[in-house]
């Protein structure tokens, strides 16, 4: 349903583009590129897990914004991006009973990274002008990703492909501020994990990830 949602949204902003009169001097387009900085915060039910590190996220990208009114105050945006995660907990992939299966660890800071292409789709409001740069924004919508590359590493040992991490997800996000700083909000819908590979005590281990940050729109 979700998936349905977001590509109704891409369609849309594509056909509100058509649809726009160049000739409008009014009409122009506001924060097309974006980078952000957040910090991770692993959201699950297990007994002992540990959040023992700093878990972080960065993402770059280009929106396209596509303004619904004359004054460019409110706006659809379809972009793409490049999304990087690193969590830390005390969270273990290792082979038990010959099957690779998460534990938990003690006291150990193990890490786990991965990346997508990310595909976003927002509804923007804002207080801009075409002659003010200063301005209050709230863009908020739903952020599709595919993931291109995924690892694990444990403290002891070398690293090794994470083929539990799921190949796409979606999730929510707003963002909210004036002039540069921009408070950053993020929480996956879904677990991060393909739930038939994901093996845990006799169960499947979910876990979803809220990222808490800043973000900054240029151009």
């Amino acid at each position: 349903m979700l998936r349905f949602l977001f590509f109704g949204f891409c369609f849309l902003g594509i056909g509100i583009l058509s649809a726009q009169d160049d000739d409008l001097p009014s009409k122009y387009r506001e924060d097309q590129f974006y980078v952000s900085f957040a910090l991770q915060l692993q959201q699950q039910d297990i007994s002992g897990f540990k959040q023992n590190g700093f878990s972080n996220n960065f993402q770059i990208g280009f929106i396209r914004d596509i303004p619904i009114n004359t004054k460019g105050t409110f706006a659809l945006g379809l972009g793409v991006g490049y999304d990087y995660n690193r969590l830390v907990s005390n969270l273990n992939l290792s082979e038990i009973e010959s099957k690779m299966k998460f534990s938990l660890t003690e006291n150990q800071k193990n890490l786990q990274t991965f990346s997508s292409i990310v595909f976003p789709v927002s509804i923007r409001l804002r207080s801009s002008t075409p002659y003010r740069t200063d301005f209050w924004r709230v863009y908020g919508g739903l952020k599709y990703r595919l993931l291109i590359s995924s690892r694990f590493h444990p403290v002891i040992g070398a690293s090794f492909k994470n083929d539990r991490i799921k190949k796409n997800n979606t999730a929510v996000f707003l963002s909210m501020g004036y002039n540069t700083w921009n408070l950053f909000l993020e929480y996956d819908l879904n677990s991060i994990y393909k739930r038939e590979t994901a093996l845990f005590s006799g169960g499947y281990l979910e876990l979803q990830t809220l990222k808490i940050g800043l973000i900054f729109y240029l151009l």
